[in-house]
């Protein structure tokens, strides 16, 4: 597949055990991780295909992160179906898809089979993308895209995850 999407995927509060669990359960090193997942294609939409590209397990800060490969489209209903199986339920699911010219970020956030926030993040025209890369401004790009990505992911982790000190 060519470049293609590239949605970055992050699941929060994802225990050491639960990932050991997933990784009993699940092919998590190829593309057969996302139908062991969801394991029908119905709930995935219009996505045909996703490649996977490294999935990875924080310990330290219970995160699971990888990334989905797609033609066009961000995986939206493969991970909001995700987001109620047993592997991801009561999760917080943050996504962020950057399509192939870096021009288009799209955020989204799930839990429990919800939809709980979608935004896009940055939308200028192609041609922008192309002069900052013709002049080597990568790290203003970069800064473009991940720096509006960062703060939908903390805005989101702000509105969804319960501290654990608050139940007590």
């Amino acid at each position: 597949m060519s470049k293609g999407t590239l949605t970055y995927v992050t699941v929060h509060n994802f225990t050491s055990t639960e990932f050991d669990e997933l990784t009993k359960d699940v092919e998590i090193d190829s593309e057969q991780f996302f139908e062991d997942v969801v394991p029908f294609k119905k709930e995935w939409g219009s996505t045909a295909y996703i490649e996977l590209e490294d999935l990875e397990h924080d310990r330290q800060t219970n995160e699971l992160s990888f990334i989905c490969r797609t033609k066009w489209e961000a995986p939206v209903d493969w991970l909001q179906g995700s987001s109620s199986t047993h592997y991801f339920e009561d999760k917080l699911i943050l996504a962020a898809m950057v399509n192939s010219y870096e021009n288009y970020v799209h955020g989204y956030a799930f839990m429990n089979k919800d939809l709980l926030h979608e935004e896009v993040l940055l939308d200028v025209d192609a041609s922008v993308i192309s002069e900052m890369y013709e002049r080597d401004e990568v790290d203003e790009v970069d800064e473009m895209i991940w720096g509006p990505i960062g703060r939908f992911g903390e805005s989101c982790k702000e509105l969804y995850i319960v501290p654990d000190n608050e139940g007590d």
